[in-house]
């Protein structure tokens, strides 16, 4: 009878051991989980949340196939436009450089490894005059050039600081028309694109524009995530005739448009602004919902 007692008792003493454990268990759950909750986002996550953009900008089939694929789709445009093309203007087309003409990827890279924020090693970057051709670019420029299409690259690098380095490496590649009249850099107090590209207009019938950004090709009215929007829709029948546009997910204006255009913000911040505006599916009530939701 003793011995029953006795291990009756051990059988609670254990279970009130066990219960116990899990309890504490549970508070250093609750307490690691409040912890983490608290933690500031440092430069070092922003740079962490890149990895995957820049991965399968490097590595993944699909990002080259879709540069081939916008090239190729570019060629029987071109030839298209060439066909009906009546005017005395000599027809022309404006491409922008980074992830339009060349890879950037290697500096993107650095900055995720090495804990950089843009423009950090940017302009040594440039001055190296290394970037990489993307898929088929370089195929389809000659192919302008034969075509007797003038070719201007019109680019955001600064005038002031990137003109000699992006200048070698267009030359070091062999880039068709590439020289002091046809790369246009970005002036001192220029902003945006359009007024080179109304330069390049004035003289030139301008039939087609390449690009990885909306902003290679149009301005929005303002830089809101409605108003991106409804330009997408007004330009609809452009995009893949005289608009070809290529993937980009590792930065770009569609970025600047979550901060409100302003990336002098703390790590935090730009950590929820980011996530402010994703759609998700929240199972326990079956239905999508945004991060913004209360």
């Amino acid at each position: 009878m003793k011995k029953i007692i006795a291990s009756s008792a051990l059988v609670v003493l254990l279970s009130g051991t066990t219960g116990m454990a899990q309890s504490n268990e549970a508070f250093a759950s609750q307490d690691a989980t409040k912890e983490i909750q608290n933690e500031k986002v440092t430069k070092a996550d922003l740079a962490e949340q890149n990895v995957m953009s820049v991965a399968w900008y490097q590595t993944s089939a699909e990002a080259k196939a879709l540069y081939l694929q916008g090239y190729n789709t570019a060629k029987d445009k071109l030839d298209e436009k060439l066909k009906h093309h009546k005017g005395k203007k000599k027809p022309a087309i404006v491409l922008d450089l980074d992830e339009t003409v060349l890879d950037n990827s290697p500096y993107q890279a650095y900055a995720i490894l090495k804990h950089k924020t843009y423009p950090e090693g940017w302009h040594e970057w440039i001055d190296t005059g290394s970037a990489k051709p993307v898929y088929g670019a370089k195929s389809f420029l000659k192919y302008a050039d034969k075509k007797g299409v003038e070719i201007f690259y019109v680019t955001d690098r600064s005038e002031k600081e990137d003109f000699k380095g992006t200048l070698k490496n267009m030359k070091d590649l062999k880039m068709p028309q590439a020289n002091k009249e046809h790369l246009l850099l970005k002036g001192e107090n220029e902003k945006g694109k359009e007024q080179r590209r109304e330069k390049v207009r004035e003289n030139h019938d301008l039939i087609m524009l390449f690009g990885d950004n909306i902003l290679d090709f149009d301005e929005p009215k303002e830089s809101t995530l409605k108003s991106r929007t409804k330009f997408i829709e007004k330009h609809k029948e452009d995009f893949g005739d005289k608009y070809i546009i290529f993937p980009n997910p590792m930065y770009g204006s569609w970025e600047a448009t979550l901060y409100g255009g302003n990336f002098a913000q703390s790590p935090d911040k730009l950590d929820q602004l980011r996530k402010q505006p994703l759609t998700y599916f929240d199972p326990a009530t079956k239905t999508t919902k945004t991060s913004n939701e209360k």
